[in-house]
């Protein structure tokens, strides 16, 4: 505060929501230092403009000199009046603009920037306050309010010690002006709500790609990023079709002036930000922005949304295939993160599956069974959702339930829909995905006489990839009961038929390869094992990573045989 005298007028500037008012109003109204500093400190309002507008320029109010002027909330440099400027009053102006428009002012030589926190900052501030929160649960909340002074302080006064942070993150999310919007009593507070709200109601919304439409479109993605980037040029994937263009004409939204105009303006109003090619969108404020939104326009947003993201992947038909694997990698976290009733068309719904079959893929199995058990009750609701998809839906839980060792769940799902396809007709006998769901269903129920007769019905598909990926686990129940050389031979001319097919690096390649060094191990071919083994090792390191479930289970497996061979 004693700095004020130096410069005369200091400028404060941030975003919404990171507390420049309520910084400026503990320094000056709780300190003894500013209060002695200053005659007197006085909020700037329009009842005072025009009651300094009628004096002469020369006239000052009977304050003690010297006088301290808060200008709160000020759009810009434009918008401050003259009248300020001509009296010998110093002031502090708190603003959203950037700090660029107020710099170059000769009348305002100080300009302070106020961030958010940073995330160590926000995790020490929620422990010390909040007894008994681990540093991962304060990361994880810090990260989901976005590191905003505001939000943290919110969350502190609202946090009830019973409460987990999921249980807290689902309370904010129904009513997030619990959090934000209400004032303590007794003392100003600014209203993160109310920033919003005005940040939204000037943009502008008229247009199939208005800029207040598309904000509602990323807020529905719930903080998920946006890779915008991938709309910007030609595919960098080989056979990559959008997924855009099986919705209806009317509903296909050009979105070629979203990267070069639309986002800039979003970013200009402090709600977004783009980093690395991506649309960053805090979740709080993503909660926030839906609160005050429209009925009409959130109804204009799910349309919007459904385009966004379906611009982003591959026509999938259900399963996101292995090629189109960097593709999803940018785009699965939208898609597993936006709200099931926003993608309301077939290709819009087998992208949301394609998303949890990219997870149960990636190893997250978990989080594809929590998500998949989420489109199963929400389709149960919805209109107009085919048999097909909520068959699909079935398949991938028991896929995702035998992946996390619950074989009793995987049955049931599986049983379920397979018994529901029998039911319908025989056309499921050559539908490929059907075929797919069912050889998963016998794999987790030990049907080997059903995987023989899945087999031959897939190999009357063009494509022989299902028919060598039943095969394999033909071989993998087979392996369970029989020992010698010639189960590793057989399953030797899949894996020969897989990379010719496939591609050596495919990961269906690489399970029955796992397949294969298991069967020599057993079949007394310790060498040939333990080669094939570090084979895999490398290679699934290299396509899923080393955390991965499969690649973690490889490692094992291959330090027990080389630990046997001495």
């Amino acid at each position: 505060m004693r700095e004020l005298n130096r410069y005369g007028t200091v400028v404060v500037v941030g975003g919404p929501g990171v507390g420049k008012t309520h910084v400026i109003e503990r320094g000056v109204y709780t300190q003894r230092s500013a209060q002695s500093e200053f005659g007197a400190v006085v909020r700037w309002s329009y009842d005072l403009q025009e009651y300094l507008a009628s004096r002469s320029k020369e006239f000052v109010p009977n304050w003690g000199p010297p006088v301290l002027l808060l200008a709160d909330d000020v759009a810009g440099p434009e918008s401050l009046p003259d009248v300020l400027l001509n009296h010998a009053l110093q002031l502090i102006v708190v603003s959203r603009a950037p700090a660029d428009r107020w710099r170059h002012l000769p009348n305002f030589p100080a300009v302070v920037e106020v961030g958010p926190f940073d995330r160590e900052e926000s995790v020490r501030f929620l422990t010390a306050n909040l007894a008994g929160m681990a540093d991962s649960e304060a990361d994880r909340l810090a990260e989901h309010l976005g590191d905003l002074p505001l939000a943290l302080d919110g969350a502190v006064r609202w946090f009830t010690p019973d409460t987990t942070v999921d249980e807290f993150l689902q309370r904010a999310k129904l009513q997030p002006h619990v959090l934000v919007g209400d004032e303590r009593p007794g003392e100003r507070r600014t209203s993160l709500m109310a920033e919003v709200r005005g940040a939204v109601e000037a943009l502008s919304d008229r247009g199939r790609l208005a800029p207040r439409i598309a904000l509602g479109a990323l807020a529905l993605m719930d903080g998920a990023r946006y890779p915008m980037s991938l709309l910007d040029g030609p595919s960098r994937w080989p056979q990559w079709s959008s997924a855009v263009t099986g919705l209806p004409s009317d509903r296909q939204v050009p979105l070629y002036g979203l990267s070069t105009a639309v986002v800039p303006d979003l970013e200009r109003s402090g709600l977004v930000r783009v980093v690395n090619g991506e649309v960053n969108f805090v979740w709080l404020t993503c909660q926030l922005v839906r609160q005050v939104l429209s009925s009409t326009d959130l109804e204009r947003a799910r349309q919007l949304a459904e385009v966004m993201l379906l611009s982003l992947v591959p026509d999938s038909k259900g399963h996101a295939e292995w090629r189109h694997w960097a593709s999803w990698k940018e785009s699965a976290s939208a898609l597993n993160a936006i709200d099931p009733g926003c993608m309301t068309t077939v290709v819009g719904r087998r992208a949301l599956l394609a998303a949890c079959d990219f997870l149960i893929e990636q190893g997250h199995v978990a989080e594809a069974r929590e998500r998949l058990l989420m489109l199963r009750d929400v389709w149960r609701r919805a209109k107009n959702v085919p048999l097909s998809l909520r068959l699909m839906t079935l398949d991938l839980l028991g896929r995702a339930s035998y992946e996390l060792g619950d074989v009793r769940s995987a049955c049931r799902y599986g049983d379920t829909a397979f018994r529901a396809r029998r039911w319908e007709s025989d056309r499921w006998r050559l539908d490929p995905a059907a075929l797919s769901g069912a050889a998963h269903w016998a794999l987790a129920a030990g049907r080997q006489e059903w995987l023989v007769e899945l087999r031959r019905l897939a190999q009357n598909l063009p494509d022989q990839r299902l028919a060598l990926r039943i095969a394999s686990f033909d071989m993998l129940l087979r392996a369970r009961t029989l020992y010698g050389l010639c189960l590793a031979d057989s399953i030797d001319e899949i894996v020969r038929a897989q990379r010719d097919i496939l591609e050596p690096e495919h990961p269906h390649t690489l399970f029955t390869m796992d397949l294969l060094a298991r069967a020599y191990h057993r079949a007394g071919r310790p060498e040939e094992a333990r080669h094939t083994l570090s084979k895999v090792l490398e290679l699934r390191t290299r396509v899923l990573g080393p955390g991965h479930p499969h690649t973690q289970a490889t490692a094992v497996e291959l330090y027990g045989q080389s630990h046997e061979l001495g």
